[in-house]
């Protein structure tokens, strides 16, 4: 009840509304909560805050004893959700906890979905000396997890030094990501040594799945791969085969797991993300189905609506953020786009950077910003906010592809109107 004494109070930058006539759903789109509140209390909320009046004040003013029961427990909800906040509860700050590190674009691979468009014939920028350089301007951070990633991190020809470099210099946790195919066990050895877990990318639940995204013979390696690892220490819970699910695979997600089993090591599904080489292979391995699951009951629609989140506010460039091959710095790996490029690691001081009004403003109107706002077509549309995905660079390869995004609304929009106002 103390917080119901406070008289600054204004909305979460996180919290976003939908209104269909006088009904209005509020959402905090970091945590996923949401809920459904009539116009006439939303507009006593806003008059409250504006005026910077006390819940208690306002509460105590009402007449109607019932109302004031309401409105008291709506804003104790509020509060405990973090959709309102003290003005200074929300000042800017950047607290990298994790980087991802694409070591190169290099890779042996030309998997059918691959976001990055990974190439054998790609050239190395970085030499050693600007891969420690960088290692050590991320150290400098106290994070606590390291990604590395590519292409394939593996083909660095410096890989062993690098890997030494970073266990001598770094105390937190080490992820490498690789297709394993180049693993063996004197590889094995040295990773037991020097990362903490490894993601290892199949994309399929057997042997033909596979291959067909990753190319003929890699099944048969990843096998080998986790034999060699697991020879060497590797523990299920420090391995795992994640999945990418495409039109091919994403109906055999048990078979996957299955497989993982079999293995002894985790298993973890991703989204697929049409960019890169994904984007032009789209047709061929674009998923097309959309819907949440093919529950139509009315009793069904209800549990789905229980179970709905919506998280929607990306943390990429406050939480982590990613440096590619050149070193250029985005908020994520699926942001490696221009636009979203904030800076270079070998060129600049990083708490200068991050500590700038400039990159304030870029993560407020760059990255926090809902894109479904920013579209003619969807900012007055009545469910935008849960089509979205929680990762950014995935609903901007849905929304900035004409044809996907046509798609995906025609199926998912009379959906969600179902679910949200039973319309």
């Amino acid at each position: 009840m103390e917080d119901l004494y406070n008289s600054n109070f204004v909305f979460s930058k996180n919290v976003r509304f939908i209104e269909n006539g006088d009904k209005i759903i509020i959402i905090n789109g970091k945590s996923g909560i949401w809920g459904f509140i009539d116009k006439s209390t939303l507009d006593k909320l806003n008059y409250c805050i504006d005026n910077k009046i006390s819940p208690l004040a306002f509460i105590k003013a009402l007449k109607n004893q019932e109302e004031m029961q309401k409105i008291g427990e709506l804003f104790q909800v509020l509060i405990e959700e973090k959709m309102i906040k003290k003005p200074n509860d929300e000042k800017f700050k950047v607290n990298i906890k994790l980087v991802e590190f694409k070591m190169t674009n290099r890779c042996n691979l030309k998997c059918l979905h691959c976001g990055v468009s990974a190439d054998a014939n790609a050239v190395d920028s970085l030499d050693t000396k600007d891969i420690k350089t960088i290692l050590d301007k991320i150290f400098k951070l106290n994070i606590e997890t390291l990604f590395l990633t590519g292409g394939e991190p593996l083909l660095r020809k410096d890989i062993k030094l690098i890997l030494s470099y970073i266990k001598e210099n770094f105390k937190g946790k080490v992820e490498l990501i690789t297709n394993a195919t180049l693993i063996n066990s004197e590889i094995a050895d040295l990773l037991r040594k020097c990362v903490h877990s490894i993601s290892i990318s199949a994309d399929g639940y057997d042997k033909n799945s596979i291959d067909f995204i990753r190319g003929q013979g890699v099944y048969d390696k990843i096998i080998k791969a986790v034999n060699y690892l697991k020879n060497a220490g590797f523990k299920k819970d420090e391995l795992s085969l994640t999945m990418t699910c495409t039109y091919q695979n994403i109906d055999h997600q048990e078979e996957f797991t299955m497989l993982c089993d079999k293995l002894n090591v985790q298993s973890k599904l991703r989204e697929f993300t049409p960019i890169g080489r994904g984007l032009k292979n789209n047709n061929k391995i674009g998923v097309n189905n959309y819907l949440l699951n093919e529950k139509e009951t009315d009793n069904d629609f209800e549990n789905i609506r229980e179970e709905l989140e919506c998280t929607i506010v990306c943390t990429g460039g406050i939480s982590k953020f990613m440096i590619n091959e050149y070193g250029d710095m985005y908020p994520c790996i699926t942001l490696e786009r221009e636009e979203y490029k904030f800076g270079n690691i070998l060129k600049d001081d990083l708490n200068s950077l991050f500590n700038s009004k400039k990159y304030e403003e870029f993560i407020k109107n760059k990255i926090q910003k809902s894109i479904v706002d920013t579209l003619p077509k969807c900012k007055d549309c009545k469910v935008r906010y849960f089509c979205m995905d929680s990762c950014l660079g995935i609903s901007n390869s849905h929304y900035k592809n004409k044809e996907i995004c046509e798609e995906r609304c025609n199926q998912i929009r009379p959906y969600l109107s179902k679910i949200l106002w039973n319309e």
